[in-house]
């Protein structure tokens, strides 16, 4: 039986002696469509496999060397600590070896080893991914594409078009054993007509500085929570997409919807809705909802095939090849369920009342349980003044011209979001019982559940003793204590001419307390016909 070169890397490498004298660690082997990873110890070493899927090209020895730097260099923006640099792997007397004496013959990307109980896949498997892990993640996530690079040459309609295509194309072959052909042509028509149809809304992402250079393959395995100074955990992720900058740079939606869609596989909806209302709060974009169930779809469809490919690969192990084609078949109907509209009707949530009445506290409260994007009036009202979100604002901030362009920019994104067929709370005093009636009026456009909750707390000492504590550190919010007369002078309260369903919630005694009486209520609620306009 004739033995090749790459079977003989792979046989030399899975040996402790390969990496060193004195190295007695036993070494473990993961095969990934591109790569070999040898696990050892606490080191990892991985080598670019030889291959050529059309989307990498890694068959001559340039071509993997180059893709082992450019591993390093992008990863050390999201794990600088993780990666270490490359090694040569030489032919040496002995055999395939790190380092040593003789012809280099590959190149191998060097990291320290994470433990492997602290991956996302890992915690969700034991039930300890949640929605406060999902957020730092989402913080992290935040942070990290508003600092990469805007390219927007990667969100033309052209280019979008060309990565359906040819994701399509590449599928094609798998029609007839690992997906259907009603699932092919019903998966083409709709990404295709999403582009074709809302080609503006695509462009807007472009015009809005949403296209970055990103990560490219935020799975679930590629997500580890470790902990950091003082015990705190710090979101950390590797494995980014170096080979082809194409897959890498695009839409922050796209990015967000690749972990959004995991979950959604991993059969948790509610960790998917929670974990994009929460990376929209962070990053101020819940334009994102216009088109995240086309990057849903397509983030399915990749992965679809990706498991396709490793399936057909003669030489995946029997045990992996039958764990990749079920998966494949997974993802390829997961992406044909994203194209569909979602089955429950949205629910538009709008949280007012006066300010020290805990209504922000309880609005982001409810966007956490019901896993529902919280769109605020004080950090809007921010970011159409060009300010940082805790810089203090001036009275011309609070006019009434400016107060009118705050509501309307609310109400455009809920729009957004409503019409994704997706759920929204909106946080604002709500003064004036007009903005109440608009918002109805939305929820009644988009065929959405409608609840009014007013945060109340009826003893105003309480009231002024929480706007006073705003003077001693940052806040969103402007309002302190010296502005409460004035404002409960203009406050309208609630009256007949205000939509149904509504109700009020004592905000005096414990957040939690407000809560749990709000969520009780909304919960009788959920099934309420659509609200009529009032206004």
């Amino acid at each position: 039986m004739t033995v090749t070169v790459d079977a003989e890397l792979v046989r030399d490498l899975s040996r402790p002696e390969a990496y060193g004298e004195g190295h007695t660690a036993p070494v473990s082997l993961r095969t990934t469509h591109a790569s070999w990873v040898f696990l050892t110890g606490d080191e990892v070493w991985k080598v670019k496999r030889p291959v050529d899927f059309g989307f990498l090209d890694f068959r001559t020895l340039e071509a993997r060397r180059r893709a082992c730097e450019d591993e390093v260099r992008l990863n050390l923006r999201l794990a600088p600590d993780v990666y270490l640099g490359i090694a040569p792997v030489r032919k040496t007397s002995s055999g395939y070896r790190i380092g040593g004496e003789g012809p280099t013959v590959d190149w191998a990307v060097h990291m320290r080893r994470l433990p492997d109980r602290t991956s996302a896949e890992a915690l969700l498997g034991r039930g300890a991914l949640d929605a406060e892990r999902l957020s730092k993640i989402a913080d992290r996530l935040a942070a990290f594409f508003a600092a990469a690079r805007v390219v927007p040459e990667f969100g033309t309609l052209a280019a979008l078009q060309r990565n359906v295509a040819e994701n399509l194309e590449q599928a094609a072959p798998f029609v007839g054993d690992l997906l259907d052909r009603e699932t092919f042509e019903e998966v083409r028509a709709f990404q295709m007509g999403r582009l074709s149809r809302d080609g503006e809304r695509f462009l807007a992402r472009s015009a809005g500085d949403r296209i970055r250079d990103g990560h490219g393959d935020l799975r679930l395995e590629h997500l580890y929570l470790l902990p950091g100074p003082g015990g705190e955990e710090r979101p950390v992720i590797i494995d980014c997409i170096e080979f082809n900058e194409r897959f890498r740079c695009g839409d922050v939606a796209s990015e967000v919807a690749f972990l959004a869609m995991e979950l959604e596989a991993a059969g948790r909806p509610d960790l998917a809705a929670g974990f994009l209302a929460r990376y929209a709060e962070a990053s101020d974009d819940f334009g994102l909802y216009g088109v995240v169930d086309f990057y849903l779809s397509y983030r399915a469809w990749v992965r679809g095939k990706v498991a396709a490919f490793v399936a057909a690969d003669p030489s995946t192990p029997p045990d992996v090849r039958a764990r990749k084609r079920d998966e494949a078949r997974r993802d390829f109907g997961l992406a044909r369920a994203c194209a569909g509209r979602p089955l429950d009707r949205p629910l538009l949530v709008t949280v007012g009342g006066v300010i020290g009445s805990g209504k922000s506290t309880l609005a982001a409260a409810l966007g956490r349980h019901l896993a529902l994007p919280v769109i605020g009036s004080d950090l809007t009202r921010k970011v159409l003044a060009g300010l940082a979100p805790t810089s203090r604002g001036d009275a011309r901030l609070y006019g009434p011209e400016q107060k009118e362009r705050t509501y309307a920019e609310i109400f455009r994104r809920a729009a957004d979001v409503l019409g994704a067929g997706r759920g929204v709370i909106l946080d604002a005093t709500f003064s004036a019982g007009r903005w109440r009636r608009t918002a109805a009026d939305l929820a009644r456009a988009a065929d959405a559940s409608f609840v009014l909750v007013e945060a109340s707390c009826a003893d105003s000492r309480v009231l002024r003793e929480r706007l006073a504590a705003r003077r001693g550190g940052p806040s969103v919010s402007d309002a302190t204590d010296d502005l409460l007369d004035a404002f409960l002078r203009d406050y309208e309260p609630l009256g007949s001419s205000d939509p149904e369903p509504r109700f009020t919630v004592d905000t005096s005694g414990t957040p939690g307390g407000a809560l749990c009486d709000a969520l009780a209520r909304i919960e009788t609620l959920r099934t309420a016909v659509p609200v009529e306009s009032v206004s």
